[in-house]
């Protein structure tokens, strides 16, 4: 039984959705019969508490064959979840009589996620839906702007606001960028299940979401940092403590695929100046310089911070307020200097450059 809570966002969109008169008007198409409805979706079958991964793909494709709706809204809401399931569980549907490859590989994402568990305490974990919950006029073509705007709006980001602690995978460039277009949270992006690339590369797109998934939460990252003894302050990290340059991960170029483009823009910076290097964790993207921990942006609370440490030793109290960062203490163990907001991104940087001396 879906939560009453999921219910209320999908049922208006059964009514039928009234951008079908609006945003959507000669764009999507409300054909119940034809299966041609919003759909495309399922999973978080316990309790809400229980989803920690949400994956987002970016339309439902065309309707598999024999599909039709029919009765209440609710009674709409649950034919869609059934077919999503028996998908999920048979490993895929037919079009035009060809079985698709979209639910074989959302298993495999699934086992990924949740290696050695049934799908069933997969589904309880996971909510799958679309940045856009109509099928597009082609499958897999484009969507107007204001057909993105109206529903990602109306029904994403609402389904996004139950499940503030999940960690959230766009699956394929479209969703990403949908995602982005509407200011959606997004920690992850792994190729689409139905994209023309090989099993091999999907496979790798898909593992380097999960060790995101996988990686150290901000209270660990936190209270490492606090165990670390204190440095002897200067105002500038010595050039001898540069740390060697290393490839760049899989996980932190889809953590970096996954931001707008010019936060995306700056850690590339980062990443390419020979001084300062970065690391990505499920929820942050940690910049260091030459070996020294600096902060980074938590991608998950949407704020920059710097280490405690590092601004104790290369800054003070007086440079932090004057770039708009106030002093956060959790508890004795937990602090750091935040700033979120417009604008955060540059007063993020502008502070590091005023204590390192090096621009990225």
């Amino acid at each position: 039984m879906l939560a009453k809570a999921l219910l209320d966002i999908l049922g208006p969109a059964y009514q039928p959705c009234a951008h079908f008169a609006g945003a959507c008007a000669g764009a999507c198409v409300w054909e119940p019969t034809r299966g041609l409805v919003p759909c495309a979706f399922g999973g978080a079958t316990g309790t809400l508490d229980e989803v920690r991964l949400i994956i987002v793909t970016a339309e439902p494709g065309d309707p598999p064959d024999s599909t039709g709706y029919e009765g209440t809204p609710r009674d709409m809401v649950h034919n869609s979840l059934r077919i999503f399931h028996e998908a999920m569980r048979s490993g895929g549907i037919d079009r035009a009589g060809r079985p698709t490859p979209f639910h074989r590989n959302m298993r495999r994402i699934l086992d990924a996620f949740w290696p050695n568990e049934s799908l069933d305490a997969q589904l309880r974990k996971t909510w799958t839906t679309n940045a856009v919950l109509c099928p597009a006029e082609v499958s897999g073509g484009k969507h107007l702007a204001r057909v993105e705007q109206a529903c990602t709006q109306t029904y994403l980001a609402r389904q996004l606001d139950l499940f503030p602690n999940a960690f959230v995978i766009a699956l394929g460039g479209k969703a990403r960028d949908r995602m982005q277009a509407a200011g959606l949270r997004c920690n992850a992006v792994g190729l689409h299940p139905s994209a023309r690339k090989s099993d091999a590369d999907k496979s790798t797109s898909w593992e380097a979401a999960v060790r995101l998934f996988r990686g150290s939460p901000s209270d660990e990252i936190a209270s490492s940092e606090a165990a670390r003894p204190p440095k002897r302050p200067s105002q500038r990290v010595e050039k001898a403590h540069q740390s060697p340059r290393t490839e760049v991960s899989s996980d932190l170029q889809a953590a970096i695929m996954a931001l707008p483009p010019r936060i995306g823009d700056f850690f590339q910076r980062v990443i390419d100046h020979p001084d300062y290097d970065c690391q990505a964790g499920r929820m942050q993207l940690m910049v260091s310089f030459r070996g020294a921990k600096v902060g980074g942006l938590n991608r998950q609370a949407a704020h920059w911070y710097f280490s405690k440490v590092f601004v104790r030793d290369h800054g003070d109290p007086d440079s932090m307020a004057t770039h708009g960062f106030k002093h956060v203490v959790h508890n004795e163990k937990h602090d750091y200097w935040m700033v979120q907001g417009l604008g955060a991104q540059a007063a993020f940087e502008e502070a590091m450059v005023a204590m390192t001396g090096v621009r990225p």
